[in-house]
């Protein structure tokens, strides 16, 4: 979520109580106790080209979700309501439609496909059960790239031959009938309908709490294009999204070092070429732990056997710059896998350490640096954010201001707008060539 932009929401546990509903948690709920006297409704998004997307019964509001992200959710008296899509940002009307909400049943809504036209899947559930140390699973599959498949459990201690059969999900379908288990950890494997080969296999996860989840089988975007994450839903906003286990990771590497050619090397095997001003592509990496060091030309160290952990399924990238002394030295941060499509995550670096912070401004056409509403403010050295910036066009300011209130324009871009399906990264850093001696870059 952009803090910026929007007011941030708070991060709960799954499946935790949220202020808007009573929300079932462990068997020894107050709510579970007293009954579930209401009707409820939560939304998940699964539409790939969606912007963050708000969600609202009757103008009551119940939040927000991203892809692969839910809203709260929403307790409201039983009957007959109305429902609104809309795109947060712009509050462009996405999807309106009629629903009952029934005393003690939960409805979650899925949107998915593309996000001009999209598909509206629902899930409708009892809530007054009691599970005698049992949870309950439904699955969703919103998976373009698989038409079938099939979901299998299996005890954290066994493999995929000690695996059961828990469902066989077609594309754009969600299970109606529960599946009851035993609370405890299980690994959750993914094949293709009818194979024994599976193409995911998440770690142990703990199903502690006596209530129903919901597994939600998805394409990730972005960076990590091609993979898939199995999205849990339960009763807050929070989603967990389990990785497969066996995935790659990848990294791709920054340099911001004025006039520095040489070598980048993981492992003390050289992996690209060290170029001024230049992202390497992303390289391919398991899930480890790595050393990453740079060489000048001579085949002297710069840096040298700096830890670069790749977790499976994250996507990584590393700049390079030079402190006060002129030592070389790296940030890293995880880029999100979201879609990038309708509206951007930047990550924005400061590279300079020759002011206490900087200021970074993205400035529409119909506004200045005082009136810009997407910022980011007093960035220290070696420290970097991330914003979402709406689909637009815009032109970002370098400013500094001195101690004395002297406010400092270092450098400005010419009017652009950003690239769909793009990962970007701005960064502020030296320029023996700019005429302040600063410039930013920006970088995909």
């Amino acid at each position: 979520m952009n803090m910026i932009q929007r007011a941030s929401r708070l991060a709960l546990p799954l499946f935790s109580l949220i202020a808007l509903a009573a929300c079932g948690g462990s068997s020894g709920d107050k709510a579970e106790d007293e009954g579930f006297n209401q009707g409820y409704v939560q939304f998940y998004n699964g539409s790939a080209n969606s912007a963050n997307s708000s969600f609202t019964v009757n103008n009551l509001a119940a939040g927000t979700a991203t892809f692969g992200d839910a809203s709260n959710l929403l307790a409201i008296e039983p009957g007959g309501y109305k429902y609104q899509l809309k795109n947060a940002t712009s509050s462009n009307l996405i999807k309106e439609a009629d629903i009952t909400l029934n005393k003690g049943e939960k409805t979650l809504l899925f949107m998915t496909g593309d996000v001009a036209n999209p598909s509206i899947l629902s899930l409708t559930h009892k809530r007054e059960e009691k599970f005698d140390d049992q949870f309950r699973v439904f699955v969703a599959n919103l998976s373009s790239s698989y038409d079938k498949v099939d979901i299998y459990t299996a005890a954290e201690t066994e493999d995929f031959s000690k695996a059961t059969l828990l469902e066989t999900v077609a594309a754009k379908e969600v299970t109606k009938t529960g599946k009851m288990l035993k609370r405890g950890k299980y690994k959750l494997f993914i094949t293709t309908a009818g194979s024994k080969t599976p193409f995911f296999e998440a770690a142990a996860y703990n199903f502690q709490y006596t209530t129903s989840y919901v597994m939600v089988v998805r394409d990730k975007l972005g960076p990590m294009v091609n993979q898939v994450s199995l999205d849990l839903v339960g009763n807050s906003t929070t989603v967990e999204a389990l990785e497969h286990r066996l995935a790659k990771g990848q990294v791709r590497i920054y340099n911001s070092l004025d006039n520095q050619q040489g070598q980048i090397a993981i492992n003390n095997l050289p992996v690209s070429d060290l170029v001024q001003d230049t992202l390497t592509n992303y390289i391919q990496l398991d899930k480890n732990d790595y050393s990453l060091s740079v060489l000048n030309e001579k085949n002297e160290l710069l840096l040298n056997n700096v830890l670069l952990t790749i977790n499976a399924g994250q996507s990584k990238s590393v700049l390079l710059f030079r402190d006060a002394d002129k030592k070389v030295g790296a940030v890293s941060f995880t880029e999100k896998n979201l879609p990038q499509v309708d509206e951007h995550e930047i990550n924005v670096a400061n590279l300079v350490p020759d002011f206490k912070n900087l200021h970074f401004y993205f400035v529409r056409q119909n506004e200045t640096i005082e009136s810009a509403k997407f910022h980011v403010k007093a960035l220290e050295f070696k420290k970097y954010a991330s914003l979402v910036l709406p689909k637009d066009f815009y032109s970002i300011s370098l400013v500094n201001v001195a101690d004395n209130g002297t406010i400092s324009l270092l450098d400005k871009t010419a009017v652009l707008q950003l690239e769909a399906g793009k990962n970007y990264i701005l960064t502020a850093e030296p320029s023996a060539a700019a005429p302040s001696g600063y410039k930013i870059t920006l970088v995909k």
